[in-house]
């Protein structure tokens, strides 16, 4: 879904993404904020080989990112979706 949404952010102008495992950059269309979640103690996919080279490289394409990582696995806890929820609605009114 990261991916979807990069590929399409004339159309998206924020993405949540919730452990992401790959994503591909492509030509840019807009510059959709994004924020990241990933547990440290995912097995499925792990944020060593996923969310932690993911989010440096959508920065150094120059995303806006927010990256919350948290001790827990491949799951998203409630508190992790109401801040994901608060930071949408924070950015939405700027």
């Amino acid at each position: 879904m990261l991916s979807l949404g990069l590929i399409n952010g004339d159309l998206f102008t924020y993405i949540l993404a919730c452990s992401p495992g790959f994503m591909q950059l492509a030509p840019e269309r807009g510059k959709p904020r994004i924020y990241i979640s990933h547990g440290t103690e995912d097995i499925v996919l792990p944020t060593s080989r996923c969310s932690r080279r993911i989010v440096p490289r959508l920065r150094r394409a120059g995303y806006d990112v927010r990256y919350a990582e948290f001790p827990g696995a491949h799951i998203v806890p409630p508190d992790l979706a109401h801040e994901a929820v608060e930071w949408f609605l924070s950015i939405k009114h700027q």
